[in-house]
């Protein structure tokens, strides 16, 4: 008897629903990938697109949808960019989620669908933007802090100070160093911001440290809320 091959199973699709009034930007990198579904959503006041833009979302017009909102109000396109998510969960329960905003108000959202046991998520820019079970894009990869050129030890009694190695152990040193900071922690994610940066040393850039942050919200160890003020939930798991 002649055995078929099992057919490999399909990579779940990636969702991008990029709200436009708040990120005046589209990662091009993004588009052309059969895993990857991009929703661009404008404000009924975003009346101009560059040309050459337009032209290349056309290009991939199968995996590309432009949704401009018709009319304007407090939260419209908040309100619109929520339908799109949840029809798109309806259809497609088991694909990954992905909202490109810098606007909190999202994360009641998001925290509801993983409630739901839907994978979704937030991310502040694409620089945080990370695909699960996708083709490596130029912006896939997650961002961590470099690790710093090493230097000389000056003594064997020098105090060591923390240095960027793999994801999960620099996530388990913030966390310890936040864990022990019971009286003193960053009450606002600016502060925590600069915080953090001192933490990981002179190497650490902007977009690795919103990306720290970023991890440690979707873990579940903090919230952010109105006016980017932080709650910590640090108990150990």
């Amino acid at each position: 008897m002649s055995s078929h091959p099992t057919p490999e199973p399909k990579p779940p699709i990636n969702y991008v629903f990029v709200d436009y009034e708040n990120v005046h930007d589209v990662n091009l990198a993004l588009i052309g990938s059969k895993t990857v579904h991009l929703t661009l959503l404008l404000g009924a006041r975003q009346t101009k697109l560059d040309v050459d833009l337009v032209e290349k979302l056309m290009a991939h017009s199968a995996s590309v949808q432009l949704v401009r909102l018709e009319s304007s109000g407090k939260n419209a396109l908040d309100f619109a960019l929520a339908f799109y998510v949840g029809r798109a969960a309806q259809a497609d329960p088991n694909a990954y989620f992905h909202i490109v905003s810098k606007d909190t108000g999202f994360d009641p959202l998001i925290e509801h669908l993983r409630s739901r046991h839907i994978n979704a998520r937030r991310h502040a820019d694409y620089t945080a933007l990370t695909f699960s079970a996708a083709p490596k894009l130029a912006t896939s990869e997650p961002v961590v802090p470099k690790p710093p050129t090493p230097k000389p030890a000056a003594s064997k009694q020098a105090v060591a100070k923390p240095t960027a190695a793999e994801p999960n152990d620099l996530l388990n040193r913030v966390l310890e160093h936040l864990r022990k900071n019971t009286t003193n922690r960053p009450k606002r994610k600016k502060t925590l911001g600069s915080h953090l940066a001192a933490f990981c040393g002179k190497s650490s850039t902007p977009a690795e440290v919103e990306a720290l942050i970023e991890n440690l919200r979707t873990a579940g160890h903090l919230k952010i809320g109105d006016k980017e003020a932080v709650t910590y939930h640090l108990n150990a798991k």
